[in-house]
């Protein structure tokens, strides 16, 4: 069996570290692979025992990243620490995900396909309405927070909104599915967003986000950006960041 990883990365809120490694350990599956969900602690502000502790309790790999520049912008680190996701998985597909993402049943096995078929994939995502969504995105309100979210209620509406084997160029940026070689010869994720003066500076206005300048060097190499709108994700667009 091709072996995939499921990656997300943590910081700081034990709530969301028990979310995502419950979500991982339950919907972190594809029929044909051999699965594997991981945790990584980005520089944690808690002790990363207590941080990793419910997944490593669900069965996940755990791990912890130290960035060489810990005073940097969170999002510069947040790139560099998928980078050294990417790099440091223990399969050739690595799949990234937020921490305040929920699944729906099989949304990883349309991504696998499209990866196959030569696309860089990204799943469907049902957005809280916390900031509007981008392009294919649906703006609907499951829940917030982990305690508030409304799971019963969001696997049915799921299952009514997926369109088998309906695939759109473009689209929003994670879940995605890469190929840990291609990843690398792409250059992975600049150190930031791109702006005025260069990467990663906060000078000016944003050119370019750091996903949007990946995703364009993935098409270069021949991997367009699609979105599968069977693989349906919930995104509570809330995260460490305001917890």
């Amino acid at each position: 069996m091709r072996r995939v990883e499921v990656v997300s990365l943590i910081y700081r809120s034990v709530e969301f570290s028990r979310f995502i490694s419950d979500q991982l350990a339950r919907f972190a599956r594809a029929e044909g692979f051999d699965v594997r969900g991981r945790l990584i602690a980005n520089d944690p502000e808690v002790p990363a025992e207590e941080l990793l502790a419910p997944a490593r309790a669900a069965g996940l790999r755990t791990d912890v990243y130290r960035d060489a520049k810990p005073g940097d912008y969170y999002l510069n680190r947040v790139y560099r620490c998928w980078n050294w996701a990417v790099a440091s998985a223990a399969a050739d597909l690595v799949c990234l995900v937020n921490s305040d993402m929920a699944f729906s049943p099989g949304w990883l096995e349309p991504l696998l396909r499209l990866h196959d078929e030569g696309c860089t994939p990204t799943s469907r995502l049902v957005e809280s309405g916390r900031l509007r969504t981008g392009r294919h995105g649906i703006e609907k309100d499951w829940g917030r927070r982990p305690a508030e979210f409304a799971e019963a209620a969001w696997l049915e509406y799921a299952r009514g909104v997926s369109a088998p084997a309906v695939v759109e160029d473009g689209g929003l940026f994670m879940p995605v599915v890469f190929d840990k070689a291609i990843f690398a010869e792409a250059g992975g994720y600049p150190e930031g967003n791109i702006y005025r003066d260069g990467v990663g500076t906060r000078s000016g206005n944003v050119l370019q986000s750091g996903d949007a300048y990946f995703f364009d060097r993935l098409a270069d190499l021949g991997r367009p950006h699609a979105t599968a709108f069977d693989s349906l994700v919930y995104h509570m667009q809330e995260g460490e960041m305001r917890s």
